[in-house]
């Protein structure tokens, strides 16, 4: 009687797969998105990534940036280095340079201690290959989810209780000249060719 069963539901789970696996097309889809532009996936699939020696590069941003002041994706920022970066004691970038760099993506604090975030990258300094530098930069406001969580699980069987952790709200992200944005450069990596 096992054997049965187990073969019924092999067989049943192979069925559902193979229904499932064409390809549907849904025409909703397609023309809501036709006019719109996406960001494609920056790769660097044409260099040899073996050698991992890197120098830090050290940035201060120039203006203000927060989730509760009104900002966009894509949106650039300015930055500049704070100190001379050097590779093999030459001076590769002098302390002062101007960077810049986009807003990827952003998300507005929340109820229950949920902080707003800021992640930039796509960085760029004059000089430098930007495909030589690791570079996401993100920035979290206060977080209160560590303390709230627990105190929720604890109310939550006294009825309507637990749900007044619900009204705590996290911080800002903000990006501020307090901060040090710190990239990785990679002078080492080699074009394929």
């Amino acid at each position: 009687m096992n054997k049965k069963i187990f073969i019924f539901i092999f067989s049943l789970f192979f069925s559902i797969n193979y229904a499932f696996g064409e390809i549907i097309n849904d025409e909703f889809v397609d023309q809501t998105l036709k006019d719109k532009v996406f960001d494609k996936v920056k790769t660097n699939t044409n260099y040899n990534y073996e050698n991992t020696e890197r120098v830090v590069i050290k940035l201060t941003p120039k203006e203000i940036v927060s989730t509760k002041k009104y900002i966009q994706k894509g949106d650039i920022l300015t930055f500049t280095v704070k100190q001379n970066v050097k590779v093999n004691n030459e001076v590769i970038i002098l302390k002062g340079t101007t960077a810049t760099a986009r807003i990827k993506s952003y998300t507005t604090r929340g109820w229950a201690g949920i902080p707003g975030q800021i992640l930039v990258d796509d960085f760029e300094i004059k000089g430098i290959d930007s495909n030589k530098l690791k570079s996401t930069y993100i920035k979290r406001g206060f977080d209160a989810t560590a303390w709230i969580f627990p105190i929720k699980a604890v109310l939550t069987p006294i009825p309507f209780v637990g749900s007044i952790t619900n009204l705590m709200i996290g911080g800002h992200g903000k990006i501020s000249s307090k901060d040090t944005v710190v990239l990785y450069y990679y002078p080492n990596w080699t074009e394929k060719i």
